[in-house]
């Protein structure tokens, strides 16, 4: 299959080159700044400028697109800037892939596009499922959410190109578990996601069981690490930093996400593989 990824030379865009490549796919990372340590093939688009983005999908013709490129900071830049850049090149992407009849399309959402990264909110029970969502005053959140409602959207218009949304956790690359190190010496620093991670590796599989997979329309899927990154019960943490909370499911695992990825199990056969614990 011909791919075009996105952003394919950011933190998670290069394992999703890596992985596919090697399954046997021929990979054009569409990015602005080249990684020359990838594999595959290159073209520099600005992702915002719809004319670069029609030349460069009618010049690779791809089978299936990944799209992750972004304005990956939720914070530190103007908000108006993560929100335009964010929406216009998914729109920009999306529209293209449906013109062209692109089979799939597999987009990066986010954990943020549920809301329940806003301050105070929690889910009404852990672990939560894609049905969990809530308004989020944050640029970066809303414009995830609604590249949700570009997919469901387009879906209507393109019904031969399915589309699908990763609701991608807190990537952490595989050379820097260091920073979950530190949320374990300070756990107040992980309690904005429920303590919550995903290996970047783990971000190339799901891209691939998404694309190499079969859906129909538009379907939205979470995917995290199996656990959490806390060396301390989930339980016991949510109690302490929300006010007692302790919503928990009977048979929950004391260090088992608060994200329930069933759903992508179900559909797509993926399961998250690594673990900080196998780190040790």
């Amino acid at each position: 299959m011909q791919v075009l990824v996105t952003g394919g030379s950011g933190r998670a865009g290069q394992h999703v080159v890596r992985e596919l490549v090697a399954a046997g796919h021929e990979v054009i990372n569409i990015d602005l700044v080249r990684n020359v340590e990838l594999p595959g093939a290159f073209c520099r688009v600005d992702l915002t400028n719809i004319g670069e983005v029609y030349d460069a999908f009618f010049q690779f013709r791809p089978d299936g697109v990944c799209h992750l490129a972004a304005n990956p900071s939720p914070e530190g830049q103007a908000r108006v800037d993560v929100f335009d850049n964010n929406v216009r090149s998914t729109y920009n992407v999306l529209q293209v892939a449906g013109d062209l009849g692109v089979q799939r399309v597999i987009y990066a959402s986010s954990e943020m596009a549920t809301g329940l990264l806003s301050e105070g909110a929690v889910p009404s029970q852990i672990p939560f499922t894609e049905s969990e969502r809530y308004p989020s005053p944050n640029a970066y959140a809303l414009s995830k959410y609604l590249s949700e409602v570009i997919a469901e959207s387009l879906a209507l218009r393109y019904p031969s190109t399915a589309f699908v949304g990763l609701r991608i956790n807190n990537v952490i690359p595989p050379d820097r578990y260091d920073i979950l190190q530190a949320r374990r010496d300070d756990p107040s620093t992980g309690k904005a996601n429920f303590w919550s991670y995903i290996d970047a590796r783990d971000v190339g599989t799901a891209y691939r069981a998404a694309l190499e997979g079969a859906s129909t329309g538009h379907e939205v899927f979470l995917i995290a690490a199996g656990d959490t990154s806390a060396d301390r019960p989930l339980r016991e943490l949510m109690a302490e930093y929300y006010n007692g909370y302790n919503a928990f499911a009977p048979d929950h695992d004391d260090f088992a996400s608060a994200f329930n990825c069933e759903k992508m199990e179900r559909v797509f056969g993926w399961k998250p593989t690594y673990s900080w614990r196998q780190q040790k």
